[in-house]
């Protein structure tokens, strides 16, 4: 195969092993921490959680949205009961505040990715610290019974500012992700006294993320600056014609922010798409080369093949490096690409970590020991901001560096097993 035709042939591969999902973190948009939980012992499925949420007059209403992080199992035809109670803490010992439940069996609206969606009403007067919403999905499991899977959500009395919501225009579906693609129609709706949204729009010229051992520290999110501003009505269709950053408000004081991209983003489909995320296994002479490079692709497809130092390695260093950029680009995109994240960098080195954890505004990522990699530990920050909820900043440490640069060789000498 020549080279001139690596990279297409490749980026076949690519998108023919594109669509799996981690079990771990969240997609863009919000979702809560989750337990699974088996009433017979068996490993339940790996269900993830999305919400949405908007208030009006004394009520919280949240959309839920369950689906298998696998991409494997029909949610919504195995989900056979949705329970959820509002305790003042996060576990089941504490005082029932409130309690309901939905049989979902054949009454939700079929949705071609197979997820499960439903609405949940919470009273105005029980959204306030330190109140938990506690749910569970119930789940068949064939012969084997039933499993569960347990979410908390805490009732934040911020969740209350937000009086509008952003919804797919082909389906009235919450939008339930950060990003959107050039041209792509939203639909604005507004469920507060004053039927206008305002949109800012921003530049997004934003660096990738630092290495580990980095003590640099990132430039501010508040150093953004607004380049436009365009008011929209309710029932408003919105295009993002250009791509940017943009922040949706209401009058509430709650906003918003959707990461407008061109092609087929979060997928990688193009050369100029695909140098980028290369910063984190590339010296800055490599990264000049290419870019001054008359040809992209083909200095694309000459870097892979020096790795890898034969065709079918190649082919499988870009399936997994692509893979997993992909994958940051669906869970961690903010205001950022999700592969320019910090926590996008460490999934796309390291891959998916042996075990998450969330403690309050804390996550934490483990590696443990195996043979080609020692145990490692990440600590990320939660940061808040107007433009998501969904954006922790690595705990940077200098001890990363050996382990980091170790990871970083084996990359670059075409080592691909157990990575």
């Amino acid at each position: 195969m020549k080279i001139g035709t690596l990279l297409s042939f490749l980026t076949c591969l690519l998108l023919a092993s594109c669509g799996s999902n981690i079990p771990m973190g969240q997609m863009s948009g919000n979702s809560a921490p989750m337990r699974a939980s088996s009433a017979t012992r068996n490993v339940a499925p790996h269900v993830a959680m999305q919400y949405d949420h908007y208030t009006a007059q004394d009520t919280l209403y949240l959309y839920v949205k369950f689906n298998d992080a696998h991409q494997v199992l029909n949610v919504q035809r195995i989900a056979t009961r949705f329970e959820y109670t509002v305790r003042p803490g996060a576990t089941e010992r504490d005082a029932v505040l409130l309690r309901d439940s939905v049989q979902v069996t054949g009454q939700q609206r079929a949705n071609p990715d197979g997820s499960l969606l439903l609405r949940l009403k919470v009273p105005r007067q029980l959204v306030t610290a330190p109140n938990i919403l506690q749910m569970r999905l119930w789940q068949k499991a064939g012969s084997q019974g039933h499993v569960s899977s347990f979410y908390t959500l805490p009732l934040q009395p911020d969740l209350l500012h937000k009086d509008f919501m952003l919804l797919e225009k082909e389906t009235g579906a919450p939008l339930f992700r950060s990003y959107v693609k050039t041209g792509e129609a939203v639909l604005a709706s507004y469920y507060g006294s004053d039927s206008t949204l305002q949109v800012q729009s921003y530049s997004n010229a934003l660096m990738p993320a630092l290495p580990p051992m980095s003590t640099r520290q990132p430039p501010p999110i508040s150093a953004i600056q607004p380049v436009d501003t365009t008011a929209y009505s309710v029932g408003d269709t919105i295009r993002f014609q250009n791509p940017g950053l943009y922040l949706i408000s209401g009058r509430g004081g709650a906003s918003v922010g959707l990461l407008v991209r061109q092609g087929t983003f979060p997928q990688i489909t193009m050369a100029k798409e695909m140098l980028p995320p290369l910063i984190y296994l590339t010296t800055s002479e490599e990264r000049e080369v290419i870019m001054k490079s008359k040809d992209p692709k083909a200095a694309i497809d000459d870097f892979w093949l020096k790795v890898a130092r034969d065709k079918e390695n190649a082919r499988q260093l870009i399936r997994t490096f692509y893979t997993r950029v992909e994958e940051a680009n669906r869970r961690f995109t903010s205001h950022k690409e999700g592969w320019a994240s910090d926590r996008g960098m460490v999934y796309i080195i390291y891959g998916r970590p042996s075990n998450v954890s969330r403690v309050g505004t804390t996550e934490a990522w483990i590696y443990r020991e195996s043979a080609s990699m020692p145990y490692i530990k990440f600590v990320f920050n939660k940061k808040e901001n107007n433009f998501t909820n969904n954006y922790y900043e690595l705990i940077r440490r200098r001890e990363y560096e050996e382990n980091w640069y170790s990871t970083v060789s084996k990359w670059r000498a075409g080592i691909t097993e157990n990575m």
